[in-house]
């Protein structure tokens, strides 16, 4: 199986035969109070506790889903090819490839193939947010004191 594949197979796909489903559990989770122990009950009937942590990943994945979008979940330390990277930050595999000559995104070679983490490629993605967000803020500061928002 490919890497393409792979990721690929990793997303969860909105199904409409689902709505109903995810809309009783949308409103189920929303209704959880504080400190709530969520368990599961296998098919032997026996409850099992569920953590907190995937409580918070279950009522994500509701949402999303409910959205319209995909959902996929994947262990931070997987490693991702400099395509399926590009596609996560929204740039293209020689833009990205730039950035990791640059230094700014750090990778390992396999080869001939650069090898990114996904946690390491999320970093960059946060990083970059909040510049963008920092420069946007400026300007608007900029404007308003030429007058621009009288």
């Amino acid at each position: 199986m490919s890497a393409r594949t792979a990721a690929v197979s990793d997303v969860i796909q909105p199904q409409p035969a689902d709505r109903e489903a995810l809309e009783v559990l949308a409103g189920i989770l929303s209704r959880v109070p504080p400190n709530t122990v969520f368990c599961l009950a296998g098919p032997d009937e026996a409850a099992t506790e569920v953590p907190e942590s995937l409580y918070r990943a279950l009522k994500d994945a509701v949402k999303i889903l409910l959205d319209g979008s995909a959902v996929a979940i994947s262990p931070l330390h997987r490693r991702l090819s400099t395509t399926e990277a590009g596609e996560i930050l929204g740039v293209s595999r020689q833009f990205l490839t730039r950035l990791i000559d640059q230094g700014a995104i750090p990778c390992e070679r396999t080869g001939r193939h650069r090898r990114l983490t996904l946690n390491d490629v999320l970093e960059y993605k946060d990083q970059r947010n909040d510049r963008r967000r920092a420069a946007l803020a400026e300007l608007t500061a900029d404007a308003a004191d030429m007058g621009a928002y009288d």
